[in-house]
C-alpha cells in the first residue's frame, strides 16, 4: 500500500481497490494497461506475463 494515501500497488495481472480481480480477458500486466497481441486465440492471455493462451489447432508465440 501506499504509505501516504493507503491506495493498494496492484501486481501484474491484477485490479481493483484491494487487488483481488484479475484483469479482464484480452488485457494483462501492471494496472491492466496492456492489451494481448493473441491471434488463434481465445481472445485471452495470461494476466500476468500476456502469454498467449491457444486454440486447439494454433501454436506459436502469437498462436498464429
Amino acid at each position: 500500500c501506499h504509505h501516504v494515501t493507503g491506495e493498494c500497488s496492484c501486481p501484474p495481472g491484477w485490479t481493483g481497490p484491494d487487488c483481488a480481480h484479475p484483469c479482464s480477458s484480452g488485457r494483462w500486466g501492471r494496472g491492466c494497461a496492456n492489451s494481448c497481441a493473441c491471434d488463434g486465440s481465445d481472445g485471452g492471455c495470461d494476466p500476468a506475463t500476456g502469454a498467449c493462451s491457444c486454440e486447439p489447432g494454433f501454436t506459436g508465440e502469437r498462436c498464429q
